[in-house]
């Protein structure tokens, strides 16, 4: 039997809160064999079963990104769906209903923006002030809705239950620009009667009055925490109800005395207030709210994952120092915050502090680790003051750490290991990909990219989650596809992608870091950081098969091309950061992490061609035949232009001489085909006279793992990631990593994600699993496993949008097995080397002298 499953609006299934344009997808189970999808029949109606949609019977095999093109849809209503499938051979296929509710679209707020009624400056507002409104009602509720946001931070309550289970909501943004809100389920929250809508609010980025590197307390924006709501109540009569924010809002000071994400959360357990968040609490003397001016930014839903408490980690070991104080070691650098089970006395002050590093002594926390950039108050500090001599458990709201290391300071009783647990904190992004070998140190790089990208993934994909917490564009470029195999980040790139959008100015420049307060324009965001504007859409297209971002971003990243265009000498470009972080010897400087041997002009020019290239192909995507002709001529252009400055054919040698400049070379498709067969070669030399180690940073990274993994020779890749010596990713395992490193000799950040993009290249080259971007969304899957590798083992799999691939192989003494599933609506062309076609006699479509190619259908396979 077959059934139709995965059914997704816009990635998410039982979506409640779209603001975007609806599409829909679908995957099949059971039995497939023989199946085929002849046509498809798309319903959508409303909640008084009135079509809005019906596509009719669409001859079509697509099953995924279907765009609804029906009735215009109201704000604030839910849609049932369903999909009638007819197959080739006559039978239909009938899915069940599921739904999608949307938000408000663009209907009017009738609310107002509201702030604490004792509030006046940004700079005094350092704590968090509780909200709330009592209201009645006369009615049993049958549905109810609230549609919210606090700025910079808000946690919601109806009559003291949470509305959600999310943190540090909503999302960074350019709040000028975009302001998300969130959509909650709020119906078995009310009763008929007195009911009680709260929230306290935090500063998070929008009233970030710290200072530090990159000016943000002077943000266009910052101004008081502030919020807006309102809760849609339909009473099972159908009496409809709406509470708004207003000025009839009561505040109060909470317990929360000082927030900051940069600095930390004090909070005294002293001036709690019984119940706030009931209608039990008596509220006479609290203030009236003000209402306040707008932030300035449009209101749109968020629709990405948010974040959430994932994990709970217990310390593998403590001590106490010589200082008195207690150190906690939880054995795994994270990003989060305690959860506190606060012993001791009434009025103690518990101080709380967290890094990725100790002292030299190995005993005592180094508490200025990483600390450089914040320029005002104490770095990586809570503090809770207790109110009653019992154990009381405290987290706090609105601010995260990233750290392997907790202190606790000021305890007048001797704690236990069980005294401070660590709470998780990052975006709740779904995993979609495995990936096992049979070499423990290439696990572990696997492991230690897991940890480093969760840790950064905060509503975006930040840099570390300690020192800076900043977006930069570089680092999302080159991380961006490990991503996509690990974990399912649609929404949360295009999300970002739009706030790179929001960021760019009228001549088409984008800064290194989105959202920027400004900062950033005039250092660090030439064609390399910047490529994440070009190429994160293009990898979401591949990867998802997703049109719809290439139509929404396409005018935005013409406009920076233009803008590269006018910083170009005769087709030549320099003004990016370059191989940023190549093996250095000293501190993590700018004058050490930016000593690297190949050429920046080489990079940025060889980025430039990229664009133009891909642009090119977006173009033809998209129907702009003028833009295909133009773009395409400007790659040619400027790939002429490259190969005169900086390549030498007769010697066969690229500019900079260095595993990175020729890496660039052949990646980034600036050599011809007869040329790249010498190209590798003189790669797998340069490696060979580093004694098989590792000599790039974050570009050479992606450069040279997929240039050898791409011409079949992935072996002295994996030679060099499983070097135990420095530099490289084996040794830092060997001195304790938990996380992937900034810099290779450890003297910068400990959990960076930058080098992450070495467990894409493993997913393509020893699991052998590969989008093709003439077929995207994985309809087409490039397998070409470099089984002699050196790995004797690899299980791999991958959830596309189309259904789980599966790419298991053994090779052990030259004796090759295979296990292979393809979805239904994929094929697959499967490369391998000569010494195997044995395998598959007949099934050989392209044979050379070293390879072959083999066609595959979907269906599992077993090859021995």
């Amino acid at each position: 039997m077959i059934k139709i499953t995965k059914m997704t609006c816009n990635y998410k299934q039982d979506f409640i809160g779209l603001d975007s344009h609806p599409y829909f997808s679908w995957n099949y189970e059971g039995d497939l064999k023989g199946f085929q999808q002849g046509s498809y029949q798309i319903i959508v109606s409303d909640s008084n079963l009135d079509i809005v949609f019906d596509s009719g019977d669409v001859f079509s095999e697509e099953f995924i990104n279907i765009k609804y093109t029906g009735k215009t849809l109201h704000p604030r209503t839910r849609y049932y769906w369903k999909v009638l499938v007819k197959e080739k051979n006559g039978n239909f296929i009938e899915s069940d209903v599921t739904f999608f509710e949307t938000g408000k679209l663009t209907e009017k707020w009738e609310a107002k923006w509201i702030t604490a009624g004792n509030v006046k400056r940004p700079d005094q507002y350092t704590h968090s002030p509780y909200l709330r409104k009592t209201f009645s009602l006369d009615e049993q509720v049958k549905e109810a809705r609230l549609y919210i946001t606090g700025l910079g931070y808000f946690e919601a309550y109806v009559n003291g239950v949470k509305t959600d289970d999310t943190l540090l909501s909503p999302a960074f943004t350019n709040y000028d620009k975009t302001i998300l809100y969130s959509t909650c389920d709020v119906t078995d929250s009310l009763i008929k009667g007195t009911n009680v809508i709260a929230a306290i609010l935090g500063n998070g980025w929008y009233n970030c009055f710290t200072a530090d590197a990159w000016n943000i307390r002077e943000a266009s924006w910052r101004h008081l925490p502030k919020m807006i709501a309102e809760l849609h109540i339909v009473t099972e009569s159908g009496k409809k109800i709406m509470i708004p924010t207003d000025i009839t809002w009561k505040s109060i000071d909470s317990p929360v005395t000082f927030n900051s994400i940069r600095n930390g959360e004090y909070y005294n357990a002293n001036l709690e207030i019984e119940n706030w968040n009931t209608a039990s609490c008596d509220d006479s003397s609290w203030d009236s709210v003000k209402t306040i001016r707008r932030p300035g930014g449009l209101l749109t839903s968020s629709e990405i994952e948010p974040i959430r408490v994932t994990k709970t980690l217990s310390p593998v070991k403590f001590w106490k120092t010589p200082e008195n104080s207690w150190v906690f070691d939880l054995g795994q650098n994270i990003a989060g915050f305690v959860k506190l089970y606060a012993c001791g006395q009434k009025n103690d002050e518990i101080t709380i502090v967290y890094n990725e590093k100790l002292m030299d002594d190995g005993i005592s926390l180094n508490r200025k680790w990483n600390s450089g950039f914040t320029r005002s108050g104490e770095f990586q500090t809570d503090k809770y003051t207790k109110r009653s001599d019992d154990v009381e458990i405290w987290s706090p709201r609105f601010t995260y750490h990233g750290f392997q290391y907790i202190e606790l300071i000021g305890l007048s009783v001797e704690p236990d290991i069980n005294t401070v647990k660590a709470c998780v904190v990052h975006t709740d992004i779904k995993r979609r990909g495995t990936l096992k070998t049979s070499d423990e140190t290439i696990n572990k790089i696997i492991e230690l990219s897991h940890w480093s990208t969760v840790s950064n993934f905060h509503g975006m994909l930040t840099d570390s989650p300690h020192r800076e917490k900043n977006a930069w564009t570089g680092d999302a470029s080159v991380s961006s596809e490990q991503t996509m195999f690990n974990y399912i980040t649609v929404l949360e790139f295009k999300k970002w992608l739009h706030d790179i959008k929001d960021a760019q100015k009228p001549s088409g420049c984008i800064p290194c870091v989105v959202p920027s307060t400004g900062w950033g324009y005039n250092w660090g965001n030439g064609p390399d950081w910047s490529s994440a504007l070009t190429l994160i859409p293009w990898y979401l297209y591949t990867y998802y098969g997703d049109i719809e971002i290439l139509e929404e971003m396409y005018e935005t990243i013409k406009k920076h091309f233009s803008y590269m265009e006018s910083m170009a000498e005769d087709n030549i470009i320099n003004y990016g950061i370059g191989d940023w972080c190549a093996p250095f010897d000293g501190p993590a400087l700018s004058v050490n992490m930016s000593s690297f041997k190949a050429p920046t002009e080489l990079t940025d020019t060889a980025y430039y061609y990229n664009a133009a290239d891909t642009i090119s192909k977006m173009a033809k995507v998209l129907g702009k035949k003028q833009d295909v002709r133009y773009y395409e001529q400007q790659a040619k252009i400027i790939r002429k232009a490259f190969r005169a400055k900086f390549f030498n054919r007769r010697k066969m040698t690229v500019k900079g001489n260095c595993q990175t400049s020729t890496g660039c070379m052949v990646y980034q498709g600036l050599a011809k085909e007869d040329e790249k067969e010498s190209l590798t070669n003189l790669l797998i030399k340069q490696i060979h006279e580093k004694d098989d180690h590792l000599d790039f940073g974050i570009l050479g990274n992606k450069y040279v793992m997929n240039t050898l993994g791409s011409e079949n020779q992935f072996k002295h890749g994996i030679k060099m990631l499983t070097q135990k010596t420095y530099p490289g990713f084996g040794n830092i395992i060997e001195l304790g990593a938990t996380t992937l490193w900034e810099t290779w000799n450890g003297t910068g950040s400990y959990n960076h994600h930058m080098f992450s993009d070495v467990v894409a290249s493993l997913y393509k080259y020893a699991g052998g699993i590969r989008p093709d971007e003439n077929e995207p969304g994985f309809k087409h899957i490039i397998m070409q496993p470099n089984v002699d590798c050196g790995l004797e083992k690899v299980n791999c799999t991958f959830l596309s949008v189309r259904g789980t691939i599966v790419s298991n192989w053994s090779n052990k003494a030259g004796k090759l097995t295979m296990e292979i599933d393809i979805p239904y609506g994929c094929h697959a062309t499967l490369t391998l080397p000569v010494a195997y076609i044995n395998l598959f006699k007949n099934h050989v479509t392209v044979t050379d002298n070293d390879f072959f190619k083999v066609s595959l259908d979907s269906g599992h396979y077993q090859i021995k």
